[in-house]
């Protein structure tokens, strides 16, 4: 069986189970198929390759263009142009020795790529894992300042639960004392008035002199206490003042914490600005090594050519 070799093209790197049928389906989309073979060198450890023929050339051509580098099988595939000598094409292994060893040529390019893919997955995952490692740490650090902020919180609000606590007491216990103070003024006013008429009796009882006495000394105590009463009263406001201060302290140091909390976040997003952008490096420099391959590849078989 011959075929032409303006409406035919070589397919290599089939999969070893490959039929007529299955490359004829493959095939059939770009134009009508007119006959198709298949060579199977699995046997002496050879490769599987094929030639499919069209009716017109441009048929040919759109199913080289578009079926080139295409998988068939879970296997990529080569599509090109059949080059034959002396216009007498057929399937004799001797006659396609040369496209055998293209196809080689194309598998190890092919493994060369898949190392490549390989190599550059793996620095990615080792990549990836100090990411990974980095973001636990940043995680740790600011849950860390988290509590610690809550902690600052729980004991300023501690605090002035126990300032509200010895207001409230100092409230009471100035209350309590305004109303000792009315009763003691009451009896007071009331015993000047019993004494204003027993001045005489006073005077000649010595008993009442004593109780005279007294109470003049009662009043001088609850005086003096008064007096303490405001002294704690100012140690109290004292006390609250420092809490005061001691609040805007911490809220201070809350603002210092969330101004190192944005710039560390800032940092995470130009780490991950710059890891894009090392993919990106490396997707370009797969897609320009693939195209140097091709290259050589296309000079390799045109110095085979030439040489024959």
């Amino acid at each position: 069986m011959t075929i032409d070799d303006e409406n035919s093209i070589y397919v290599g790197g089939l999969p070893y189970d490959s039929t007529e049928e299955t490359l004829r389906e493959a095939f059939h989309y770009y134009g009508s198929v007119v006959a198709v073979k298949i060579i199977n060198d699995r046997e002496v450890g050879g490769k599987c390759y094929g030639f499919v023929t069209f009716t017109n050339p441009k048929s040919a051509d759109n199913a080289i263009h578009e079926m080139n580098g295409r998988t068939i099988g879970g296997r990529v595939i080569r599509v090109n142009e059949v080059r034959a000598r002396g216009g007498r094409p057929n399937f004799h292994r001797e006659n396609f020795r040369r496209d055998s060893e293209r196809d080689a040529e194309w598998d190890r390019g092919r493994d060369r790529d898949r190392n490549y893919d390989h190599d550059r997955d793996r620095y990615h995952d080792r990549y990836n894992d100090r990411s990974r490692d980095r973001d636990r740490e940043r995680e740790y650090e600011r849950s860390r300042d988290h509590d610690r902020t809550r902690d600052r919180f729980l004991d300023l609000d501690r605090d002035r639960e126990l300032e509200d606590n010895e207001q409230k007491r100092n409230r009471s216990r100035d209350r309590d004392w305004d109303r000792d103070h009315d009763l003691d003024q009451d009896h007071d006013r009331e015993i000047d008035g019993d004494d204003l008429d027993r001045t005489k009796d006073t005077d000649k009882d010595p008993h009442s002199r004593i109780r005279n006495d007294s109470r003049f000394s009662d009043r001088h105590s609850r005086e003096l206490s008064s007096n303490s009463s405001d002294d704690y009263y100012d140690q109290v406001k004292e006390q609250l003042d420092a809490s005061n201060q001691r609040h805007e302290e911490l809220q201070k140091e809350i603002s210092q914490i969330e101004e190192k909390i944005k710039e560390k976040e800032q940092l995470v997003s130009n780490l991950r600005k710059k890891s894009l952008k090392v993919e990106d490096a490396l997707a370009t420099a797969k897609k320009l090594s693939s195209h140097r391959q091709m290259q050589l590849t296309n000079v390799t078989n045109c110095r085979d050519v030439f040489c024959k």
